[in-house]
């Protein structure tokens, strides 16, 4: 607590500089050197740069005695830069275009005349950055109303950036997060410098389109302003300007606009039906203009868009209003009947829509104060299910009712070295579940095991409240002279998590093949708390030396989750009751509960350094050689607080089983009654309800301390050169030992059962089936299996621990890539690159079990250690490697203008298709022989792999966009710009996931590449 309170005290000693936050490089910056006609350096120099984007319309600087001038903290936008001295001809360079996170170098010749004279040097923009490290991919918004994007959202980047996994969805449908980049996870999405995640790390508050300017993905070499162990992802919105400017845009595809990509070859593996789009739609306004000139702006946006589409085997329940359970009953069950022939419209499956309303202000209050304020409110509904395993009225869904995403900044050039910034905001993100057609309160959650179904409602609903806000506070300093960018600042973050969760009748029931066997029982309902706070505390400078430019920064971070005080169940929002109408709001089993508060779930100190340099190798700012390390931790959120929640610790769930005797389908017995009664056995847990003493707890080592937390170390070399006038290619190489996933596979912990070590298991062999699919046809040792011995079966005592304790966990991420980057003569733009790499994963030691007692898939792939023993066909699994063929990729995009006010534009990516994988149910037969005896516990099968990690693949996935643009002037200032697009323009049927189930649908396909599908739009702006 002492230590926590010193850096209370240091953060609000912070606050009280007079100084505030640095951007988090959200803008750019210009900067160079002066000289006289025989090269000597010029001191004292004014330069200038102006911009109709700087609502004070110039930023000025003077050069030092060096002859050097730096000016940062730039907008986005066309610059004009200025150079004049008395003695001197002025020097004016004009339409230089500035990016996000670039620092362009502008130099200046300056020969003796009088300041009468002006020089105007033309040319084109810089294209190589020569002082900063990281490495980024800016998609302006030309760009993005360029290139076939459609529906656009932040993972738009996605099929911009090589090395970045994953197809970006035609439709704009939800997804919590991107994949992995250099194996790297654990995205972080900014707006404006300010992270707009929820408490979850998920982006619940969408993007609106119509507010972006510019979108940045920053990869590698990110500096210490940012903690970011994964990718970073900003957006830079459009402010208003001293002109009004409205823009119209809209695109539409609708269900004769889809082709079908369902081939005889993927029937023949199993997949039935390919999905189908109904609509997509997105439409949006935006106004920007002045309120006074040069003194205050005005941006308001309004954009509504979304799509419904039938997902392949999902279905609704034609007869959900039918009842198999006796009338008037507590517990009612529907009868199943998948409606196959339901016509198809707007809800016949998964359907998205999305409403949101953003106004902003920009207010030049002084010359050197300036404030922006923005507000979004959103609107919206992820409904319906995409998984053939679920029918409609369990895929269920969820409203945001609403998202908001508040932010105010505060940005001042005091002088032309010392600029401050500050900002706060809040993501209040509300995921409300409800109930969809047909279900209600007694409605029971079924599923059959048989059937691989589950129907009737959903199992848990959260809503009402379903709060996972992020609140958020930065400031810094910077100090700029010629030679030095020197900042200072910090950011802190408060996440916040209020979960209602209930389920109906409190119990879920398990068929086989229509007849009851078993009964779930929860504690539900119950509201359950959770929060963090987060501060991070860096400093760092930028140096200029000759033609050398390092970077070097030093970040501190600091971490601590908590639960407040808890009873349950608690008491929802009043809107709960007009969406759950007839819920109880008490457990008749369980009762009232209370739970203590809890600290210190983590309380993580971490010091990340950060270190580059950027050789401008010619001084001509054409070439530039850069390298880059640091050190980054994970990705911070309310997950390890969810973990050690009493709440969670407790037992919530038990199982007992169901014999329905007299048919009826209703449990004939006293729930209540947690011993064996009329139609049910007992409870599978007494402590149903209480604490449980067998749940997973962490150690103090592993919860609090310096180091703990995961991190990856980085390292990047790449060099960049400008081949001719706006063509520039680069090259490099880029290390990392990333790789973990919040907290279901860290490098820093493992879960360690202390009732039970290696003497305690017994390990055995299994064939693998012969089966042509297999390599060589099967039939191969599946070997270093371990199972429990039976006198040890129930012994469950799991410790998360140090790892340091049993071994090293060793990841090791290489990777290398191309680039190009094209602004070319008469509009011709080309950007992308080529990717590779090679991945390990070393988990080569034993914490209880020698070898593999299980096996799973997650979601940074399977689960194979830690253990020494498990070999397959003699091979060992515990070191797995993705090769460079599971890991190549190509992504170009470019455009072309063609004759008559036509354009052409198109999007390819080519990545690796899924690995194969292949989970055998080895039963108890196949198992005994080798074991000496039955499994433990009486079990009748144990998943095993049977295939070699990342030995097969799938085929490649490709595909290609396409767009053809017509522009129209209309007016003076009126311009409209239609759109014909063609998304997976060869119709290509790339499988994106498969069955890994091993039998008879082993590798039936699970998902392809939506078929082609063409769309229509248009932007109009004046």
């Amino acid at each position: 607590m002492r230590r926590a309170s010193r850096l209370s005290l240091l953060a609000l000693w912070l606050l009280a500089i007079p100084a505030a936050a640095f951007a988090q490089q959200t803008n750019g910056g210009i900067g160079g050197v002066a000289r006289d006609a025989s090269g000597a350096v010029l001191p004292g120099v004014t330069v200038e740069a102006s911009s109709p984007v700087l609502i004070e319309r110039v930023r000025t600087v003077t050069t030092d005695g060096e002859g050097r001038y730096n000016i940062v903290d730039l907008p986005p936008g066309t610059y004009t830069v200025t150079f004049s001295l008395t003695g001197f001809s002025i020097v004016k360079r004009e339409g230089l275009e500035l990016s996000s996170g670039f620092t362009a170098t502008v130099n200046a010749d300056m020969r003796i005349g009088s300041l009468e004279e002006t020089i105007t040097v033309s040319g084109s923009s810089p294209i190589v950055d020569t002082q900063n490290v990281r490495k980024q991919v800016v998609a302006t918004r030309d760009v993005l109303d360029a290139l076939p994007t459609s529906t656009k959202s932040i993972y738009t980047l996605v099929a911009l950036a090589p090395g970045f996994t994953g197809v970006n969805d035609v439709g704009g449908r939800y997804f919590s997060e991107a994949g992995a980049y250099h194996g790297k996870r654990g995205t972080k999405v900014y707006f404006d410098g300010m992270g707009i995640e929820n408490s979850a790390g998920n982006s619940s508050y969408q993007i609106n389109a119509a507010v972006v300017e510019e979108m940045v993905l920053q990869t590698s070499g990110i500096s210490a302003e940012v903690n970011a162990d994964g990718p970073v992802m900003n957006v830079v919105p459009k402010e208003g300007g001293n002109s009004f400017r409205t823009i119209l845009n809209g695109n539409y595809s609708g269900e004769g606009m889809e082709s079908t990509n369902l081939t005889d070859a993927l029937r023949a593996r199993g997949l039935r039906t390919g999905s189908k789009t109904v609509k997509i739609f997105d439409e949006a306004v935006s106004v920007g203009g002045p309120i006074k000139r040069d003194r205050l702006w005005f941006f308001g946006a309004a954009r509504t868009w979304g799509m419904a589409r039938q997902f392949a085997g999902v279905y609704w329940n034609k007869t959900q209003g039918e009842l198999l359970s006796p009338p008037g009953a507590d517990l009612e069950v529907v009868r199943l009947t998948p409606w196959l022939d339901r016509p198809l419209d707007t809800h016949s499956g998964r359907w998205e829509w999305y409403d949101t309303y953003l106004g902003r202000l920009t207010w030049q209050a002084t010359p050197k104060h300036k404030f922006n304020l923005l507000s979004d409110n959103q609107l919206a509904c992820n409904c319906g299910s995409t998984s053939a395993a679920t029918l409609q009225e369990v895929g269920g869904g969820y409203r945001f009712e609403p998202n908001r995403f508040i932010q105010g900044t505060y940005n001042s050039p005091l002088t032309s070295k010392l600029l401050l910034e500050a900002g706060a905001g809040a993501s209040i993100s509300q995921w409300n579940a409800f109930w969809q057609t047909g279900v209600q309160a007694r409605t029971v959650a079924i599923t059959d095991v048989a059937r691989g179904l589950s129907y009737g409602a959903t199992a848990t609903y959260r809503g009402h409240p379903d709060y996972t806000n992020r609140y958020m506070l930065r400031a810094a300093m910077t100090y700029v002279t010629g030679s030095h960018t020197f900042k200072t600042g910090f950011q802190r973050e408060h996440l916040v998590t209020d979960n209602f969760f209930i389920a109906n009748g409190n119990v879920q029931y398990t068929f086989r093949d229509g007849a009851p066997v078993s009964i779930l029982q929860r504690t539900t309902p119950y509201l359950e708390l959770d929060r963090t706070n987060d501060l991070g505390i860096f400093a760092q400078d930028q140096w200029k030396f000759r033609r050398l430019t390092f970077n070097y920064g030093l970040r501190f971070d600091y971490v601590n989750g908590y639960v407040p005080a808890q009873d349950t169940p608690g008491t929802p929002d009043p809107k709960f009751f007009d969406r759950f109408p007839g819920m109880p709001l008490l457990n008749q089993w369980v009762g009232e509960r209370k739970f203590s508060s809890v600290d210190g779930i983590p309380r993580w100190f971490d010091l990340n350094p950060r270190v580059g340099v950027a050789y401008d190798v010619f001084g001509d700012g054409r070439t530039a050689l850069k390298t880059s390390l640091g050190r980054y931790v994970a990705k911070t959120n309310v997950d390890v607080a969810v973990l050690l929640n009493p709440i969670t610790t407790s037992v919530n769930v038990a199982t007992r089983s169901w014999g329905d005797a007299n048919g009826n389908y209703y449990p004939d017995c006293n729930l209540g009654n947690f011993g064996q009664n009329g139609e049910c056995g007992a409870l599978d847990n007494p402590n149903f309800g209480k604490s449980n003493p067998s749940a997973i707890r962490w150690s103090d080592d592993v919860r609090r301390g310096w180091g703990v937390r995961d991190y990856n170390w980085e390292f990047g070399s790449e060099i960049q050169h400008e081949l001719t006038r706006g063509l520039s290619v680069n090259g490099g190489y880029y290390f990392n030992n990333g790789g973990y996933y919040r907290n279901t596979d860290s490098a820093q912990r493992v879960n360690n059962n202390v009732l039970l070590g290696p003497e305690d298991f017994e390990q055995y062999c299994v064939t693998a089936p012969s089966d042509s699919r297999l390599p060589g046809g099967g039939g191969y040792p599946v070997c270093g299996l371990s199972n429990v011995k039976p006198e040890k079966f129930t012994a469950n005592q799991v410790l998360v621990e140090s790892t340091q304790k049993f071994g090293r966990d060793i990841r090791r991420n290489h990777f290398f890539g191309f680039g190009v980057n094209a602004r070319m003569a008469r509009g011709i733009r080309l950007g992308g690159g080529f990717d590779a790499g090679r991945q390990s994963k070393d988990q080569c030691f034993v914490v209880d079990a020698p070898g593999l007692t299980s096996y799973s898939i997650g979601t940074t792939g399977g689960f194979w250690g830690p253990q020494t023993a498990t070999t397959i066909n003699g091979q060992s699994t515990c070191r797995t490697v993705i090769p460079i063929k599971g890991l190549a990729m190509m992504k170009l995009n470019g455009s072309v203008p063609l004759p008559k006010n036509f354009v052409a534009s198109a999007i390819y990516q080519d990545q690796a298709g899924p690995p194969l994988e292949a989970i055998y149910a080895a039963t108890n037969a196949d198992i005994a022989p080798s074991l000496g005896r039955n499994l433990a516990g009486g079990a009748r099968s144990v998943n095993i792999p049977v295939l070699l990690p990342y030995t097969m693949f799938e085929g490649r996935i490709r595909r290609l966009d396409l767009r053809l643009t017509k522009n129209f002037t209309l007016a003076k200032r009126a311009r409209l710009q239609a759109n014909l697009d063609a998304y997976n323009a060869f119709n290509s049927s790339a499988i994106q996931n498969i069955n890994t189930t091993f039998g008879a649908n082993w590798l039936s396909p699970t998902q392809i590449l939506d078929p082609r599908l063409l769309q229509i739009s248009a932007q109009l702006s004046f």
